[in-house]
């Protein structure tokens, strides 16, 4: 199994709560119908950050799972994810995709250990 993670800003003149609600609103309805998806998690940076840091330099994250790397990149190449990622430019300045093999070391919250 794959993991990708993307880091996620938002394009100047788009507020944080705008962006929050123009992804999990409007961006989401595309993202989660992407072909061989199997779990999809977003993170949202909070208002409230470490003191002295400023502002972070991604407004969230997303996690999302598929079988393996060839079936991630064939769900981008699909017509969903052609539009998905049409869609997230729209209001995102930068998207990094980062492709990891992830290693549970403490189960969060609502996960089994």
């Amino acid at each position: 199994m794959v993991k990708l993670i993307a880091l996620l800003k938002r394009k100047p003149g788009i507020s944080p709560e705008e962006f929050e609600r123009r992804w999990l609103e409007g961006h989401t309805p595309l993202s989660t119908r992407l072909p061989g998806l199997l779990g999809y998690r977003i993170n949202i940076a909070t208002a409230r950050q470490p003191a002295g840091t400023g502002e972070p330099l991604y407004d969230g994250t997303a996690e999302m799972w598929w079988e393996s790397i060839g079936a991630m990149e064939a769900a981008f190449d699909s017509e969903i994810g052609v539009a998905a990622g049409a869609d997230a430019d729209q209001f995102c300045e930068t998207r990094i995709h980062l492709y990891t093999e992830e290693y549970d070391v403490v189960s969060g919250p609502g996960r089994p250990a």
